[in-house]
């Protein structure tokens, strides 16, 4: 591809794109005749003082989304609708990629992702040294763990409620390597920052080398004061390892300030790039120390490259990363993660003052985002699931916690107040018997 037009793609977030792709939105008669469009009329309209404007974030998500009208999705945990001018540079790049085939990948591709690493450095807050492009978030973590230098008897602290596919790694590393698993019980609705702090401090040992904190849990969206725990671990000499893949492009912070010494994310939750890509982050200084999942005896052992010698991948999402950073960069994670709050709080407000209905979600701010979780006294998580859907076209998840069940809601920035109106009332109707 001409590195002209791909800049104009990447960095004007979508240039000439295919106008099929636009869904909804797009007619003959659509001022809106490029996704470029979008960007240049959105440009500097969000800020704080229209988070709570319903009539703008209608508007929005006319502009911006193309949303199946047969539900209401509140189910945005699992990976993030991709954005209009998103989705349309990604049929793009799918259709030159299959267009020039190889000869394309061969010539010109490597060259051309030096400015994705460029567009994830500069969103990130991370040197291009430091990051390493996966699959996705829990690809991105088994690196770290099975790369990790442990040796018989050392530990890990982790919780009940990091997730599943992260602590199954690290029994099957204490199986192998015979490592000592620590887990701690983290209050659902904790007391303080300082509380949880306590909790993990307390659980390090002489032994202990590695801490896996979960930033925000997927189970009921509660955020863990990451930066206070790396910075208690990193003063008794224990390094941090963080599950950030609900948390990014969601909470406001770069990836350096968490304090954190290596962290895998994902970018198809809430940086809404498509499906199948994912982030790795390690501070310079500890690259050295792990090693390869995969062969490669070509890069340098301070190289992150390494880790990553993966074969070929879905060049197209990788190229959209930089229109998904362009969407984040408009909107502003600021902006996003008060909108975000703000729903959240909306419903979880009400929905908690119902009768038989508890929430499970620290709803202060700062302790949690978008999402958040509840259970009727009564009724099993299955059926509440089953009964939003079937009776008010609104549709959650169940996740296990260590003692309970519970519903998981995740609005997403195409969801209004009507939606969540639309919950609570199906709630209401499920407390009432």
């Amino acid at each position: 591809m001409n590195r002209r037009k791909l800049f104009k793609i990447l960095g004007a977030g979508v240039g000439s794109l295919p106008l099929m792709a636009y869904g909804r939105n797009y007619n003959e008669q659509s001022p809106l005749k490029h996704p470029n469009d979008l960007f240049e009329q959105w440009e500097g309209k969000f800020s704080e003082a229209v988070v709570n404007d319903e009539a703008f974030w209608q508007s929005f998500a006319v502009d911006f989304y193309d949303i199946s009208p047969d539900f209401i999705n509140l189910e945005n945990g699992y990976f993030g609708v991709q954005p209009i001018p998103v989705n349309a540079a990604y049929h793009q790049f799918v259709d030159k990629v299959n267009r020039e085939s190889s000869r394309y990948m061969r010539m010109d591709y490597w060259n051309d992702w030096q400015m994705v690493m460029d567009s994830l450095a500069g969103f990130t807050g991370a040197s291009k040294e430091e990051l390493l492009v996966t699959r996705n978030a829990t690809e991105a973590l088994n690196i770290l763990i099975n790369g990790f230098p442990f040796k018989a008897g050392d530990e890990v602290i982790l919780q009940h409620h990091d997730y599943h596919s992260m602590i199954e790694a690290f029994q099957m590393l204490e199986k192998r390597k015979g490592i000592k698993l620590k887990f701690i019980d983290v209050p659902l609705l904790p007391k303080s920052d300082d509380e949880i702090v306590k909790l993990y401090e307390s659980a390090i040992s002489p032994v202990t080398t590695l801490v896996l904190v979960t930033h925000l849990t997927h189970l009921t969206g509660q955020v863990l004061p990451v930066k206070k725990i790396c910075e208690m671990a990193r003063n008794k000499g224990v390094e941090v390892m963080v599950d950030a893949a609900h948390s990014f492009a969601h909470l406001n912070y770069k990836l350096a300030d968490l304090g954190a010494d290596m962290v895998g994310v994902n970018l198809h939750k809430w940086y809404a790039n498509p499906l199948g890509a994912g982030l790795l982050y390690v501070k310079k200084e500890k690259i050295n120390k792990l090693s390869p999942m995969f062969g490669d005896f070509t890069q340098a052992a301070d190289s992150i490259n390494k880790l990553g010698h993966f074969g070929t991948l879905a060049s197209p999402a990788l190229l959209t990363i930089p229109v998904a950073g362009k969407f984040n960069n408009l909107v502003t994670i600021k902006v996003k993660q008060a909108r975000l709050h703000y729903l959240k709080a909306y419903w979880t407000s009400k929905a908690a003052a119902m009768k038989r209905v508890e929430v499970h979600t620290p709803l202060a701010p700062g302790q949690s985002g978008a999402i958040a979780a509840f259970s009727v006294a009564g009724i099993s998580a299955d059926d509440t699931v089953k009964r939003l859907l079937d009776e008010y076209g609104v549709f959650t998840v169940k996740r296990q916690l260590k003692d309970r069940e519970v519903v998981r809601v995740t609005p997403n920035l195409y969801n209004s107040v009507a939606d969540l109106n639309r919950l609570l009332k199906g709630i209401e109707g499920l407390s009432r018997g």
